[in-house]
């Protein structure tokens, strides 16, 4: 699955319908629910998925996209995990993907979630952890920020936050965006704050606590595919997978 952020004034922008990406997503989930057939063996394992925080500007993205292609995984980015928690025609479709067994387990952790977690109790923080949890059900994933590291049970989560120097940041902003420095400057300061800001008051946590994830990498000195290997034997390494 592809992935990118949307509008002007996003960094690694590229062209595509969200809505499209997720239809055929749903397509596919159908497909091999078809294939599988009914019926589970054995006790119930869930899958362990990739939950990947990123300062903004420091090549988070075209590393999940990286690790979901090394993996053979589809990642899913912050506006496609959006879409589908805030449409609720989109919501009900990938929920309904689901067999019964793992809609019930979606409703029974998410409800259990709320109940031992200092989440925000609003309708959207409800959707969206939801929504997390109904992609984690399908399958082993990449996921890109929106809290995803904070609902995923950690037994079978790879918590990964990409950080990097904040100069080389305004300068791939720059680079990306096409904006002088100082343009470059204001857009991470207000993108850093708002993340921060969304993790705090949703999830009560600091984004930038390093206790918070397995493994935190600055891509300062290191290129994508090194940083997307990092990643992956992590990823074997904890799931023997």
């Amino acid at each position: 699955m592809g992935t990118c952020t949307r509008g002007p004034g996003k960094v690694e922008t590229v062209a595509r319908n969200i809505g499209f990406i997720v239809e055929d997503q749903v397509k596919r989930w159908q497909i091999e629910h078809r294939e599988k057939g009914k019926g589970e063996h054995g006790e119930y394992v869930p899958p362990p998925v990739i939950a990947l925080s990123n300062q903004v500007a420091s090549a988070g993205l075209p590393v999940a996209q990286k690790v979901g292609e090394l993996l053979g995984i589809p990642v899913y980015d912050r506006e496609i995990v959006e879409h589908i928690a805030t449409t609720e025609k989109v919501h009900v479709e990938v929920v309904d993907s689901l067999d019964e067994k793992s809609q019930s387990r979606v409703d029974d952790y998410v409800l259990n979630l709320f109940r031992e977690r200092n989440f925000d109790q609003s309708d959207y923080v409800r959707a969206l952890t939801h929504t997390i949890t109904s992609l984690w059900a399908h399958g082993s994933c990449v996921m890109i920020g929106r809290g995803a590291s904070h609902i995923v049970w950690r037994k079978r989560l790879l918590a990964v936050r990409m950080v990097a120097p904040y100069a080389q940041r305004v300068h791939r902003a720059q680079d990306l965006l096409k904006l002088d420095k100082a343009a470059a400057q204001k857009y991470i300061q207000r993108t850093d704050a708002e993340r921060a800001a969304f993790i705090r008051r949703y999830f009560a946590k600091d984004i930038d606590d390093p206790v918070n994830y397995d493994m935190v990498l600055n891509s300062a000195g290191l290129d994508i595919d090194r940083m997307a290997r990092l990643v992956v034997a992590a990823y074997r390494e904890k799931f023997g997978e």
